[in-house]
């Protein structure tokens, strides 16, 4: 138990930044499961590693690296899969917040500006015309709602459908994103609802204030 001398009270007295409604419902629906998922992939992983040490250890190193080798991709395989999982619930629930604020400034009659444009992307465009550019580009979001559709719709693959997953979400095992670019999607996620709701919130607040004044 930490002591008074102990406590940083500098650190108490500076302002805590409270997560956004949008990030709690990320860490709920989609961070934390995502984590979980990893480290039980992880530690299966080496669980079974350690047992091809232990049963095969009469073997030549050639083998027992074969045998690893084909473990181990099966592995990457799995974690393949959960991080595309994990993507599908991002946009869906980015796509569930954009449709929230779309309804609240009366944006969804918005028509697409091109065909087979995603319903996300079309409100993305209103919100920015409405508001304001959002910190992050549309194209990108149109990128991960098109890896999205392709794990959902496409088994996966890197074309299907007249459609194309963007390069740099590909690999020699279909469409795919590495962890650091799905926290980096994440993250950009975060900031675009983040900034079209204090948007949002300023004008309300604002309109209240010309009524009352």
């Amino acid at each position: 138990m930490g002591t008074p001398e102990s406590i940083d009270w500098d650190a108490l007295n500076e302002p805590q930044e409270i997560a956004h409604d949008f990030e709690i419902d990320l860490h709920m629906l989609v961070t934390a499961n995502h984590e979980f998922t990893i480290a039980a992939i992880n530690r299966e992983e080496d669980e079974e590693l350690s047992k091809i040490d232990d049963e095969f250890h009469l073997e030549s190193h050639e083998v027992i690296y074969s045998i690893k080798g084909q473990l181990q991709n099966t592995y990457d395989d799995f974690r393949r899969a959960a991080r595309l999982l994990a993507l599908v619930g991002l946009v869906t629930r980015l796509q569930h917040w954009i449709s929230r604020f779309a309804q609240r400034r009366k944006l969804i009659s918005i028509k697409q500006s091109k065909s087979r444009e995603p319903r996300l992307v079309t409100q993305l465009n209103a919100l920015n015309k409405d508001l304001g550019n959002g910190p992050v580009s549309v194209d990108f979001f149109e990128k991960i709602v098109t890896l999205r559709d392709s794990v959902i719709h496409g088994d996966s693959q890197m074309e299907w459908g007249g459609r194309q997953v963007a390069e740099e979400y590909r690999s020699v095992q279909g469409a795919d994103l590495p962890e650091e670019q799905l926290q980096d999607a994440i993250q950009k996620a975060i900031a675009q609802v983040k900034y079209y709701d204090e948007k949002i919130q300023a004008q309300t607040s604002a309109k209240t204030s010309a009524q009352h004044g």
